[in-house]
């Protein structure tokens, strides 16, 4: 059984629609900027502009990460308005990748002695349920919450359930929010950057956080774009590192490419989790120097920053809108690698993009690891 992308859009620093996003990735536009957070300057992806909630929202769902889902179901109002005269409601899903839920808000609901309201915004089912509440949709609704992975793995969730027949459609994305827990706890580790992110270069100093959200509409349905394949695993190696080895990474990219029925020079295009971290860079560069050695690849977080349990389905659009682009145009622009051109020598070579380059692209993939040892990866094509 197939399983098709019917509709698809994003928000992040780099802009409040997917066109506005892929504009400003092929500008190499910076949006990571310094703001404080609790008196610490801080360099974050943060959305401007954001619309206040449209209609009656209760009070459990009243979070910033529910306002940058909102902003997406006003976005795709017209393709959700025709799901809905095709599909019931009853065989509709939901399914919602994210870290952070509300525990901003949460934060505050302590200061004030609100039990109920830090329990519920508390649960990393909030933002699931709140699409559907918002929807008024009678299906299922969870979250997927493991950390950097959360993003992708919500295509995979959604894959199963429908060829399950559990649903016929599945509403899944991935989001998070910028909240003071986040921000302090990755500081702690000492892998925060205090300038903007440069991924595989000798002079990385690590991440920058930024807040984003991604939604897709799956289903049966032909269309544009196949979820051709995925896999998911998880090797427990460590809380905060990837193994160096990368054998589970490795096996995760060769059964989703198996599930593809393609080889690794059918790849086109790879987005790369390259979060700016030694550890992960030092991973990577030899996963992708042992399997794509000649594939073009790009990490995008040098752009728009890390948008922790957003990323995968955030990265996942741009792998969309570069088959999209190839299939209105017969090639598409690649998404160029932001970094200083001093590319780590301690590191296997990977064929970064440079920018201005276009090609066809059939099939694309993309990344994603976490903290734990999770590892996911992504199919994309035509």
């Amino acid at each position: 059984m197939s399983i098709y992308i019917n509709a698809y859009d994003g928000i992040c620093s780099l802009g409040n629609n997917k066109n506005e996003i892929m504009q400003n990735i092929f500008k190499c536009k910076l949006s990571v900027t310094k703001n404080q957070i609790q008196s610490k300057d801080f360099m974050v992806g943060k959305i401007e502009n954001l619309q206040d909630f449209s209609k009656d929202v209760k009070e459990i769902y009243k979070t910033r990460t529910n306002l940058i889902l909102h902003h997406l179901l006003l976005n795709m109002q017209e393709p959700l308005n025709e799901l809905f005269t095709k599909f019931s409601k009853e065989r509709i899903a939901v399914i919602i990748g994210t870290t952070t839920a509300g525990v901003e808000e949460n934060y505050k609901s302590m200061q004030k002695i609100e039990p109920q309201l830090f329990f519920t915004r508390n649960s990393l089912s909030n933002a699931s349920e709140f699409v559907k509440d918002y929807l008024g949709l009678k299906s299922l609704a969870f979250s997927v919450s493991c950390a950097c992975t959360s993003g992708a793995k919500v295509f995979i969730e959604a894959a199963r359930l429908i060829k399950s027949n559990m649903c016929d459609v599945v509403i899944c994305g991935g989001v998070d929010s910028l909240n003071t827990l986040t921000l302090y706890g990755f500081d702690s580790l000492e892998i925060l950057s205090q300038k903007n992110s440069i991924p595989f270069s000798n002079n990385r100093e690590g991440i920058n956080i930024s807040e984003g959200a991604a939604l897709f509409i799956l289903s049966k349905d032909r269309s544009d774009i196949q979820l051709k394949g995925y896999c998911t695993n998880n090797d427990a190696f460590h809380i905060t590192k990837p193994n160096e080895n990368f054998s589970a990474q490795k096996d995760t990219i060769l059964n989703a490419l198996k599930m593809s029925n393609l080889k690794p020079t059918d790849i086109d295009y790879i987005n790369l989790h390259g979060t700016g971290t030694y550890a992960n860079d030092k991973m990577e560069a030899n996963l992708i120097n042992d399997i794509f050695p000649n594939t073009l690849c790009s990490s995008t977080k040098g752009l728009m920053g890390h948008t922790l349990g957003a990323a995968g389905a955030l990265e996942a659009l741009i792998c969309a809108q570069v088959l999209t682009q190839s299939i209105e145009n017969g090639n598409s622009d690649l998404p160029p690698h932001y970094y200083d051109d001093m590319y780590d020598k301690n590191l296997p070579p990977i064929n970064l993009i440079k920018s201005n380059l276009k090609k066809e692209v059939k099939n694309s993939l993309s990344l994603s690891f976490a903290f734990g040892g999770d590892n996911s990866a992504i199919i994309l094509g035509v």
